[in-house]
């Protein structure tokens, strides 16, 4: 009889540690969950950081905030990467008018050579090659400038002006 009292100490002492165990490893799962917690972002936000490249900014809580600049190829694997996680596949063309291209005058052939990237994409441009050489404005689209006379600004005289001396001041 006595060995089944043993059994029975030894049983619900066994039982008493494993609850203790259970409850130990809730407990540290909670601690993980809420360390998790703790670091994880709030918010993003999508920027310039000029030079053609572009800023994601993560803010946590606290104010904590990680940020990192992308390339554009590298913006655009960070598109097609959340388009997959979305189950959807993305079909992205360069747009005609974004500013980067404006000005330059881009061949159908170059076109295909360049396969959708912009121009001097590779290639570093020295200073005489950077950017575009626009006409003057005359000769630009919607940019009529009329030289007569009709049309100037001062069309009547000026009005009083102030006299440069300082008045007087009364005692």
């Amino acid at each position: 009889m006595e060995s089944t009292m043993t059994d029975k100490k030894t049983v619900k002492a066994r039982l008493a540690q494993v609850e203790l165990e259970r409850e130990l490893y809730h407990a540290e799962q909670e601690l993980k969950n809420y360390k998790s917690n703790a670091t994880r972002s709030r918010s993003i936000t999508v920027g310039t950081a000029f030079g053609g490249t572009t800023e994601v900014s993560m803010r946590g809580d606290g104010g904590v905030v990680l940020w990192c600049i992308l390339q554009p190829v590298e913006a655009i694997e960070l598109i097609h990467q959340l388009a997959a996680n979305v189950g959807c596949h993305i079909a992205i063309k360069p747009r005609e008018d974004f500013s980067s291209w404006r000005g330059w005058k881009v061949s159908d052939e170059e076109r295909l050579r360049l396969n959708g990237n912009p121009p001097f994409a590779g290639e570093v441009p020295n200073a005489d090659n950077v950017g575009a050489n626009l006409p003057p404005p005359e000769q630009q689209p919607g940019m009529k400038i009329d030289r007569s006379n009709e049309h100037v600004v001062a069309t009547e005289k000026t009005v009083k002006r102030r006299s440069p001396k300082r008045a007087s001041k009364t005692p």
